[in-house]
């Protein structure tokens, strides 16, 4: 007897519409899509039946930034009578995957015996709904509606807000399908990225052979030679407006590294001393004090003696860090830097290329492509590195109503085993090499760096740096600014086209639209960021203000 072929799972991208008033928060409109036939589309105006369409069928069904619509649907089930489980759900019964820093990632839900697993679709395409429309190249926009409109109980939506509801779950069901048509079918970008990479690399056998997972002690030791991108402003030139200048951007800066420079594998041979050359990650006692005339790029996290978000020009007083050989060479170069002691050394074995075939066929695509399929090959070209070095503390949070709404609270202690952390520890290194070192060579105009960009003062061609508009790892001129002003890290404003774009984190792109260079002379009170609150119901976003210090 032939086998019946097995139907695909029905997956399907859904949305709230919601009041905006505390008092009265709820679902107003629903719709949910199903990513292969558009024209499967359900709705309804409050979220008992979203939950009662829940239970006609078994899908896997995708809400954008599920952190807000999910906690309207476990208000709700939780008030309703839904008990919260640390496994798979029976009747009555629902269970979460929410990270310690609360982003959630799956809500699973039992409804009758129907079992559908809601998923966050901003895990998988990380950007706004109406940028995914510009990146895919689709044919609709997102619309608009007024948010804070009086939507008393019952009631029915305008054909406008319906438009408006359908354009959303449209605009995300047609990425997700073209995502899922390449077998991107993991919960999160990077899994998909690590999966297709293993498939390149000649399988799992293949991947665990190079990458073996190490002990979680060894782990830890490593891990602590993880660290992100190189994010700078220079004193010389901050706080104060300066001229005309350039912004120039590395094209694709983690891709180039793993193309190009050695990268560790296998599993590392303890030492008591600092190799000559090779791969290696140290722990060092050191003092160190910038050299006259260079950039400081030493980093100190978690010290009660430094400010982990500065770079800092001197350590006095012995201080114990863990870095790779390739941040010791940047030290070494940068600082007066006396190693006092050396406290064990991991060893690697290494080779240029291991991720270069993974890399050249992303790069291929993006190169060949528009729309959804650039836009593809640009999330599994930066989404690769990060998976390497996985928290292997996977213990979450889990919801509780306290008293009448709902509260995440810690969950079960969980762990994972790690990846192979001794990459991402590599890739991000390389990185801040490549970024410091391009600065450096450009002394005299720097003016801020964040991870693959580099602001200079003037206009004139950069030095010793390769500057083109698509050759990878090659800095591309991004744009010309009249005049600017950079506070610190992360903090900052250009004059482009005679348009001020200020870049503060934290604060919302229509607040920062408003600010100009002048602003950011004085300390500033912004009111408007919307806050999101839980309340009876749901979530609602208040506004506060939002404090910045010149």
């Amino acid at each position: 007897r032939k086998r019946r072929a097995k139907s695909p799972a029905v997956v399907r991208s859904a949305d709230f519409e919601t009041t905006t008033d505390e008092n009265d928060c709820r679902v107003w409109a629903w719709a949910s899509v199903n990513i292969h036939d558009l024209k499967d589309l359900k709705r309804g105006t409050d979220i008992g039946s979203f939950i009662d369409y829940l239970g006609e069928a078994s899908t896997t069904t995708y809400f954008h930034n599920l952190s807000f619509d999910g906690i309207f649907i476990i208000d709700y089930v939780m008030k309703n009578g839904w008990t919260w489980v640390d496994g798979k759900p029976g009747e009555m019964e629902f269970s979460t995957l929410i990270d310690k820093m609360g982003k959630f990632y799956t809500i699973t839900i039992n409804v009758g015996g129907i079992i559908t697993e809601i998923r966050d679709s901003l895990k998988k395409i990380p950007m706004p709904v109406a940028a995914i429309a510009k990146a895919f190249n689709l044919p609709e926009p997102k619309g608009e509606i007024d948010y804070d409109k009086p939507r008393p109980a019952p009631y029915s939506p305008t054909e406008e807000e319906w438009d408006y509801l359908r354009r959303d779950v449209e605009i995300v069901a047609r990425a997700l399908a073209e995502q899922l048509s390449h077998g991107m079918t993991n919960l999160t970008v990077g899994s998909d990225a690590m999966a297709e990479f293993k498939k390149v690399y000649g399988g799992q056998a293949a991947f665990t052979k190079s990458f073996p997972v190490l002990p979680a002690s060894l782990d830890q030791e490593i891990r602590q030679a993880y660290r992100g991108g190189f994010t700078y402003a220079d004193p010389r030139f901050s706080r104060r407006i300066v001229g005309a200048g350039d912004v120039y951007d590395v094209n694709s800066l983690y891709p180039y590294v793993m193309h190009e420079d050695p990268l560790p594998f296998g599993k590392p041979n303890i030492v008591d001393y600092i190799p000559d050359d090779g791969l290696f990650i140290t722990s060092v006692t050191v003092t160190a004090k910038l050299k006259e005339d260079h950039i400081p790029c030493i980093q100190i996290k978690r010290s009660r003696f430094f400010n982990g978000a500065e770079h800092v020009k001197a350590i006095d007083e012995p201080t114990t860090l863990t870095c790779t050989s390739v941040d010791l060479d940047l030290w070494s170069k940068h600082y007066d830097l006396n190693i006092i002691t050396c406290n064990g050394t991991f060893t690697f074995d290494s080779e240029r290329g291991m991720i270069a075939d993974y890399i050249d066929k992303w790069m291929e695509v993006k190169a060949n492509s528009t729309g959804g399929k650039r836009t593809i090959a640009k999330l599994m070209l930066n989404s690769l590195y990060g998976k390497f070095a996985k928290n292997t503390n996977t213990t979450g949070k889990k919801p509780i109503l306290d008293g009448d709404h709902v509260k995440l609270v810690s969950g079960p202690a969980d762990s994972a085993d790690p990846v192979y952390t001794p990459v991402g520890c590599f890739v991000t290194a390389w990185a801040r090499h490549h970024t410091v070192t391009s600065a450096q060579l450009n002394y005299d105009r720097f003016l801020y760096a964040d991870t693959d960009s580099l602001h200079l003062l003037g206009t004139e061609k950069p030095n010793q740096i390769t500057v083109h508009p698509t050759n990878i790892g090659a800095w591309k001129h991004e744009a010309t600014f009249s005049r600017a002003i950079f506070v610190r890290a992360k903090q900052y404003c250009e004059v482009i086209d005679g348009v001020p774009e200020t870049h503060i984190a934290g604060l919302p792109k229509y607040l920062a639209a408003q600010i100009t260079p002048e602003d950011l002379l004085e300390d500033q009170r912004w009111h408007g960021k919307l806050m999101p609150t839980k309340v009876p119901g749901g979530v609602v976003l208040k506004p506060t203000s939002f404090t910045f210090a010149a």
